[in-house]
């Protein structure tokens, strides 16, 4: 019985993401899918910059009718038990409270003094959504009273997803034309002059934002609740751990991609305000995560992203030390996988991503 379902949540799920489907149906496909064969009482469905590991976009099941400050400070805080951070280095890449606590969910400061006393759970079951040991994206499913733990069953089922979802959200975010908001209407970063720019003080509330951040904060989602986007959220909240700058990439609602960069500000009575920057990434910095998304292996994407500088086949195989013949095999492996025949067509199709 536990087989077939485990094997049944991921035949469902495979199927169901294969559509391409926009950031929104997504989470909802895939928190509908999971319900099936795991109860719960909330799910957060997210999506994670590869590069730094910290949520860029997220969906809930539910309104909890909360902004995400806490959740932010706690996550990208100090040391806790089952981070996404520390989930993602485990295989499977999942992580069940009341099973890894030995039975005492209190001994997380996440489950203590935010999810058990503010909202009720009990209990908290996460997977991290893994390509190539990369991270793409993160589920956290919740059980409040009157539900039993999640079983290593449970777990199971989620882990054998890890992989699908990974390669789903890529196809959402590179695959795609920008994302239909058909209910949430974009207005598009630029169209206000100047630089984005605003200061967050130490609980999180904005002092200053030029008209530009104004805009780029609608792009990013808008408010909830009050408060800021979870990206900027996630990226202010590292930036206070770490004590140096720290920057993330998101898709806004437009469908373009913008970099997120946080630093302390000096000078600041309690150091803890923050200032944020949000500009559209530059297409290079993109290349590498375009190339992932279409599903090439690392030694294909050296390959390609010498072919996106211009280098000759000889080049390549010199900067590489592969053969001539190997360099073409790895060019007949890009092409198929990114549906191009030529060079000059793959370059193009990573440009207009």
């Amino acid at each position: 019985m536990g087989s077939t379902r485990r094997d049944g949540l991921a035949v469902l799920l495979d199927d169901a993401t294969r559509v391409g489907a926009d950031l929104p149906a997504l989470a909802q496909i895939v928190c509908a899918g999971v319900a099936q064969h795991v109860a719960y009482d909330f799910a957060c469905f997210a999506v994670t910059d590869p590069a730094t590991g910290l949520i860029s976009w997220a969906s809930k099941s539910r309104s909890l009718g909360v902004g995400d400050e806490e959740f932010a400070a706690v996550e990208y805080g100090r040391a806790d038990v089952n981070s996404l951070a520390d989930i993602a280095q485990r295989r499977p890449p999942v992580g069940a409270l009341y099973i890894d606590t030995g039975g005492r969910p209190d001994s997380c400061r996440r489950h203590r003094d935010l999810m058990q006393p503010q909202f009720g759970f009990t209990d908290e079951l996460r997977v991290v959504f893994l390509s190539r040991g990369v991270s793409w994206g993160a589920m956290a499913l919740y059980r409040g009273a009157g539900q039993s733990p999640f079983t290593a069953t449970d777990a199971h089922q989620l882990g054998a997803i890890s992989e699908l979802l990974a390669n789903a959200i890529q196809r959402s975010l590179f695959r795609l034309g920008p994302a239909s908001w058909a209910t949430h209407p974009p207005s598009t970063p630029g169209t206000t002059d100047g630089p984005a720019v605003l200061i967050i003080d130490s609980t999180n509330h904005v002092t200053h934002l030029t008209a530009a951040a104004r805009s780029a904060i609608d792009d990013l989602g808008g408010w909830e609740h009050g408060s800021l986007p979870t990206t900027v959220l996630a990226v202010t909240a590292s930036t206070r751990t770490r004590g140096e700058h720290n920057e993330t990439r998101t898709q806004g609602r437009s469908g373009r991609w913008l970099s997120v960069r946080a630093a302390l500000l000096t000078g600041a009575q309690d150091g803890s305000d923050v200032v944020i920057t949000i500009e559209p990434t530059p297409r290079t910095a993109l290349s590498r995560l375009t190339l992932a998304a279409h599903g090439l292996t690392a030694r294909e994407e050296d390959v390609a992203v010498l072919v996106l500088q211009g280098a000759s086949t000889h080049a390549i195989a010199t900067t590489l030390h592969l053969s001539h013949y190997t360099v073409q095999d790895h060019l007949k492996s890009i092409f198929t996988k990114m549906g191009v025949t030529s060079r000059r067509e793959m370059t193009a199709r990573v440009i207009l991503q």
